[in-house]
């Protein structure tokens, strides 16, 4: 099978159908396919071969859509990162993948000499937003047949954010992206009738799977905009009556935050979140300012990405993740990695076919995450009774408070109750006596109504017991995040220690 393959099969079930838009151009299946068959043609005629590696630096833009899929069309394996990524950041991602192209756009453009310097497999290098681009596939046929690649065959490596060192890159196959993003289409009840709208990167697994790969499985809509917009988001999801949409928790806090939010008309059928741990007081808030439940997921990058899901249909358990969706394996496990029983915490392990096929370029790496075909995903986590699990915190993020492990999410939920507070994280930082003191981090819905730190010292001793309450309070203006909308705690630990 070939990925590509999904928007073949809609041109030619419906090539009239609207495929893809942004607030100036609607492109049907018909089109869509006619285009990245002339890019695909092109990349062939360039030199490209099954397996090499094509890397795209391009945000949410058409372009992106059209390489995506005329890489991978080709036989190449295509490569996404962040356009916002430095000469530096992609020298480091091009030397260890070695592009024979590079695509960017034109934000990017001043990356095509380090890139160059680091590939020595590179035929070539395009601003997709140049005309030179354009004029380099135009004159090729419409017409394409796709490189017959098999459904284990790696078409995609998205790197990790390297929070823990340098990034590493995720071995994606056409089975594992193309049965997550069918699956998500089962269990989510996704049809033709559906928009979807995008404004979270395209370059990031959540986006790129489960709506881009999802819409175009079920013969949707994608709307892409550049980027996240609270203003722009509210206008387009009444405008465009938009039925699909997906938000990491930081989105879904700030749309909520928004003056407006309870007097817009919405047309959503379907609102998901994922990406990060999501506060238990925003899914609340969600369901009482919009009427229906936000659906809580769970998924990683290696894993195409999701892992688990709430079904529309089926009961919600508010802090759970849900059950394992459909075909894929999940369970909790020891130190020694045998399963516990149901309620009792360990790590949570992966096995199916969205799991990847192991790190490029990295044997060791590889071998210390995947153990007899199991992904260990570094999340604490638990199952109940019920088969829903609940994720307590990353395994690295756990603070060991004289010798008590304690789980910052479990005191991020209190802080995000706490009526005047935004967004808040909560890290461990070093300490003589007790090894680790707990220290928390919070921004304000209203800048000019402040908190008074005993008073949210107080608050916390209604809902945690003493040596869970943090030693140190410290407010931001905002808190940092990946463009994913991850909060970074590794540079709210750096802040610490300055």
């Amino acid at each position: 099978m070939n990925l590509a393959s999904i928007i073949t099969t809609q041109a030619n079930l419906s090539p009239d159908k609207l495929a893809l838009k942004n607030e100036d151009t609607l492109i049907t299946y018909g089109k869509l396919e006619q285009t990245i068959n002339k890019i695909t043609n092109a990349f062939i005629d360039k030199g490209v071969k099954q397996g090499d590696r094509i890397l795209l630096q391009v945000g949410n833009k058409l372009e992106f859509v059209y390489c995506f899929f005329a890489a991978i069309k080709s036989g190449a394996i295509v490569v996404p990162v962040n356009p916002a990524y430095t000469a530096s950041e992609v020298s480091f991602i091009a030397q260890d993948c070695q592009p024979i192209l590079y695509l960017c756009e034109d934000s990017s453009k001043e990356n095509i000499p380090a890139v160059a310097g680091q590939s020595n497999n590179l035929i070539d290098a395009y601003n997709v937003e140049d005309e030179n681009f354009r004029s380099f596939y135009q004159n090729y046929s419409n017409e394409c047949s796709h490189t017959l690649t098999k459904e284990d065959d790696v078409c995609e490596i998205l790197y990790t954010s390297g929070t823990t060192g340098k990034p590493k890159g995720a071995m994606l196959t056409h089975k594992g992206l193309y049965s997550n993003a069918q699956t998500f289409k089962d269990i989510l009840h996704v049809n033709e009738q559906d928009i979807c709208l995008i404004s979270t990167p395209l370059y990031h697994s959540a986006s790129q799977t489960n709506c881009m790969l999802t819409l175009f499985v079920a013969g949707g809509t994608n709307m892409i905009i550049p980027k996240f917009s609270t203003k722009k988001v509210l206008t387009l999801l009444v405008k465009e009556k938009i039925t699909f949409f997906f938000g990491p928790p930081s989105i879904i806090a700030i749309l909520l935050n928004h003056p407006n939010i309870k007097t817009v008309q919405l047309s959503l059928r379907i609102a998901f979140t994922g990406s990060a741990p999501m506060p238990v007081e925003l899914l609340h808030r969600w369901k009482e300012v919009v009427g229906f439940e936000l659906l809580e997921g769970y998924g990683l990058t290696e894993c195409s990405p999701i892992v688990c899901n709430h079904k529309p249909e089926d009961f919600k358990k508010v802090g759970s993740i849900g059950p394992a969706i459909p075909g894929v394996a999940v369970k909790v496990v020891d130190e020694d990695g045998n399963e516990v029983s149901p309620g009792t915490r360990g790590e949570l392990v992966v096995k199916g076919p969205n799991v990847m096929k192991g790190y490029w370029n990295n044997p060791q790496e590889t071998a210390q995450t995947i153990k007899d075909g199991w992904l260990h995903t570094g999340d604490i986590a638990y199952q109940d009774e019920d088969g829903y699990f609940f994720i307590v915190d990353r395994k690295k993020d756990v603070v060991i408070r004289g010798g008590l492990n304690i789980y910052p999410r479990e005191i991020e939920e209190v802080l995000y109750s706490y009526p005047k507070i935004f967004e808040a994280s909560v890290i461990g930082i070093p300490d003589p006596i007790m090894g680790e003191e707990l220290k928390a981090f919070y921004s304000l819905k209203n800048p000019l109504d402040p908190i008074d730190e005993e008073e949210l010292r107080n608050y916390c001793k209604l809902h945690l017991a003493p040596y869970k309450i943090p030693k140190y309070f410290e407010k931001v203006d905002e808190l940092p995040k990946t463009i994913s909308g991850k909060i970074l705690k590794q540079q709210l630990r750096a802040l610490s220690h300055s």
